[in-house]
């Protein structure tokens, strides 16, 4: 019997198991990680076979891309395990195309569908759908951001999404003010994956809102409780925020009931934003300055890396931000960057922003940076990104040997 579990996205089938009937409703597409699959279709009440697919091929898509009824059934032919993507993964896709491409791929799928499956009993080599062409490396990539984006799901159903926390700290004292919330993932099948692999699949696709969600979540009701160990002084929690986050209707209201449900004040929440939301949505943008409003604090992330970073500080209002970790690997080196980087600090401090230095590693970078007039200081100097426990226990460490040094 198939393991269905909504919670993995390996599905398995036993030899001569039925993984999709002619007929039924599109509701995942596979992709094949073992094993072998027969393709047939119904002649005069008898199953004809088109092809037997295995590892590495694609069954099922065209019924997801168009929703109508499968044409064809599949079983395997022996215990074969299969990746499923869902509907949602390929129809956002889809509709993300351009309008050019959505035409192309709608005419082929009508095209696909009005030639006849099978000219005669001798042509048995016919294949519905999208064929498995020879293997490439280009097609192992997509197959395996396809994978990824179904692990990714099951991931968040299953909690395996943990926010883990990086010491913000006042670049004099070294106190800890705050923490940036950055999600780690370890998978079962994948070991600890990448963040830049995994959120950029999630912003690529509505994922991103849910995960976004529980990372908010999760941090507030964290931050509650690093609160009572500080209790001197209110700490923040800075979190990352996508353009398709902000895009959400009721974000700044779901943002407003967890904080009010953990009793924090909305100056302890930082949202973090790049360049990409001042670009791509207005209703972000809109949601963003109603954040702000509601007293939330905006922060600006990679400053200095993009092209308008200067323009966007001049048309709206945030609260501070982050320079990039690529001016402080080059100040002890680069006479010119040292200079950039004062400067950029006397235009915040006239603008009245406030400013984090990320990437600090060494103390000779800290002590060009104390002596620059840098608020907050972020990197591997004061601490790596810790999970919930060890960062009770620096807090702690702190709160018995303050400053902390490391």
């Amino acid at each position: 019997m198939s393991n269905w579990s909504s919670t993995s996205a390996l599905k398995h089938f036993q030899m001569g198991e039925t993984i999709f009937s002619e007929g039924d409703p599109g509701d995942s597409a596979y992709i094949i990680e073992s094993g072998s699959v027969e393709v047939a279709v119904s002649v005069d009440g008898q199953p004809f076979p088109l092809r037997i697919l295995t590892s590495g091929d694609v069954l099922g898509e065209m019924a997801v891309m168009d929703t109508a009824p499968r044409s064809a059934s599949a079983k395997a032919l022996e215990e074969t395990v299969c990746v499923a993507i869902s509907s949602r993964q390929i129809s956002e896709r889809v509709q993300d195309a351009d309008p050019v491409v959505q035409l192309l791929v709608n005419t082929l799928l009508h095209r696909i569908r009005s030639t006849p499956q099978i000219a005669s009993s001798t042509k048995s080599n016919i294949a519905t759908g999208l064929q498995a062409e020879s293997p490439s490396e280009d097609n192992d990539k997509v197959l395996d951001k396809m994978r990824l984006e179904s692990e990714l799901q099951a991931a968040l159903t299953n909690n395996q999404l943990r926010p883990h926390y990086q010491p913000l700290v006042n670049i004099q004292t070294r106190q800890i003010l705050g923490f940036e919330a950055l999600i780690r993932w370890f998978s079962p099948t994948r070991g600890h994956v990448s963040p830049g692999e995994f959120t950029s699949i999630a912003e690529e696709t509505s994922l991103i809102i849910p995960i976004g969600q529980q990372t908010i979540q999760q941090s507030c009701r964290d931050l509650v409780q690093f609160q009572t160990l500080c209790p001197d002084r209110p700490l923040f929690i800075s979190i990352n925020v996508a353009p398709r986050q902000l895009a959400e209707d009721d974000f700044l209201t779901n943002l407003q009931t967890v904080i009010d449900q953990n009793r924090l004040k909305p100056a302890q929440i930082k949202l973090e934003v790049t360049e990409r939301v001042f670009m791509e949505d207005p209703v972000a943008l809109e949601t963003l300055q109603r954040c702000r409003q509601a007293g939330f604090h905006i922060a600006l992330d990679d400053f200095g890396t993009g092209f308008s970073s200067l323009n966007y500080l001049t048309r709206f209002e945030v609260d501070g931000f982050k320079i990039d970790r690529a001016f402080v690997q080059e100040i002890i080196t680069n006479q010119r960057t040292q200079v950039l980087l004062e400067s950029m600090l006397t235009m915040a401090h006239g603008l009245g922003m406030q400013t984090v230095v990320e990437g600090i590693e060494t103390q000779e970078q800290l002590d060009v940076l104390q002596r620059s007039g840098c608020d907050i200081g972020q990197g591997y100097l004061f601490g790596k990104a810790l999970p919930f426990a060890e960062v009770q226990q620096l807090l702690l460490q702190e709160a018995a040997h303050n400053p902390i040094r490391v």
